[in-house]
C-alpha cells in the first residue's frame, strides 16, 4: 500500500502526461465532479421522466439499507 508521500513524490517524478492526467480524473472523481458522458446524460433523464411519472418502484434510504442487510444474511 502506498503512503501519501510515495504517491506524491511518484506524481512529481512523472513526466508521462496521460498518467497525470488519469491520476487527476481520479481525484476529480473523489471530490464528486465525475463528469457523466452524453449516453449517461440521456440514461438520468429517462430515468427521471419515469419517476416523475411515477412508473417503477423507488426505494427510501432506509428501505435500500435493509435491503442490503437481508442480502449479506
Amino acid at each position: 500500500m502506498f503512503t501519501k508521500l510515495d504517491l506524491i513524490e511518484r506524481i512529481i517524478a512523472t513526466s508521462d502526461e496521460k498518467v497525470l492526467e488519469r491520476v487527476g480524473k481520479v481525484l476529480g472523481v473523489e471530490r464528486g465532479n465525475a463528469q457523466l458522458s452524453p449516453e449517461h446524460l440521456v440514461m438520468l433523464e429517462d430515468r427521471r421522466a419515469r419517476r416523475a411519472r411515477k412508473e417503477g418502484k423507488g426505494y427510501s434510504l432506509a428501505e435500500v439499507k435493509r435491503m442490503v442487510k437481508a442480502k449479506r444474511k
